[in-house]
């Protein structure tokens, strides 16, 4: 009886949706797809738009100039220690030697004031 549903009842469209240009390859819908390949047109390339800092990005660049900065200050550090105990030692030999002098003296009392000179000398300074 009172079916309402329009494709049933034979009455159909006679006008045509109008055409759409296909996207070829990444061409836009207005361009023609042999644009594409248009040498003259791409003569330019456009210029990029600059990188967006993130605070990611920026905590990963101050890690990596902390460590740089770490591994100079280690390198200072151990050529530092280095060059001082080869410092200490040679004014430990030094030392040694003077007392090895100071027991050559024939009296307690100048092999003791010998080595009170040589300790009081090799004192560091205050």
């Amino acid at each position: 009886m009172g079916n309402y549903n329009q494709s049933s009842t034979g009455a159909r469209r006679t006008e045509a949706p109008p055409q759409q240009r296909r996207r070829v390859h990444g061409g836009s819908a207005s361009q023609p797809p042999m644009a594409l390949f248009d040498a003259a047109a791409h003569a330019a390339p456009a210029p990029r738009e600059p990188r967006v800092r993130t605070w990611r990005s920026t905590l990963v660049g101050a890690a990596i100039g902390m460590g740089i900065v770490l591994a100079f200050a280690m390198k200072w550090l151990m050529s530092y220690q280095i060059d001082s105990a080869e410092a200490r030692r040679v004014q430990e030999k030094a030392m040694r030697a003077a007392a090895a002098h100071c027991y050559e003296q024939t009296s307690n009392a100048a092999i003791n004031a010998c080595l009170k000179d040589v300790e009081a000398r090799s004192a560091p300074a205050p």
